[in-house]
C-alpha cells in the first residue's frame, strides 16, 4: 500500500469509516468535484490567471485535495492499487489517443471523432 493510501486508511480506521457504502463515497467525489468546478463558474481562467491569483489557486487546491481524498477512500474500500489502475488507464488512453493523431486542443473535432469511433468499436465487442 502506498504511503498516501495508508495515511487515508488510518484516518478512516480512526473514524470507523472502513465500512461505508461505496455509493456514498462516489457521491462525495462528485460533490467535491462540483465544488472544484464552482471556482471556475462564470469564468474561463487560463492557467496563467490561476497562477497569478493565490487565493483562487488555494481554493482550487483545497477542493482538488477533497476529490483526491475521496478517490483514495474509494480505492481503499475496493482494495485496488492506485498506481496499477492509473497505469492501466494511461496505457488504454495511449492506444485510444495516439501521439501524432491527437495533439493540442482536446475540444477539437478530431478528438471528438476519435472518441466517437472508439466508443462504437467498444460497443461491438
Amino acid at each position: 500500500m502506498q504511503k498516501i493510501q495508508k495515511e487515508v486508511k488510518d484516518f478512516m480506521t480512526e473514524r470507523d469509516w472502513l465500512n461505508q457504502p461505496p455509493v456514498d463515497v462516489a457521491k462525495s467525489i462528485i460533490i467535491e468535484a462540483a465544488e472544484l468546478l464552482e471556482n471556475f463558474q462564470w469564468s474561463n481562467f487560463f492557467l496563467e490567471e490561476v497562477e497569478k491569483d493565490p487565493e483562487l489557486k488555494e481554493e482550487i487546491v483545497k477542493e482538488l485535495a477533497d476529490v483526491f481524498i475521496y478517490s483514495i477512500e474509494m480505492s481503499i474500500l475496493l482494495d485496488v492499487d492506485i498506481e496499477k489502475i492509473v497505469h492501466d488507464k494511461l496505457v488504454a488512453a495511449a492506444k485510444k489517443y495516439p501521439v501524432g493523431v491527437v495533439n493540442g486542443k482536446l475540444g477539437s473535432k478530431k478528438y471528438k471523432a476519435i472518441k466517437k469511433k472508439y466508443r462504437a468499436e467498444q460497443a461491438l465487442k
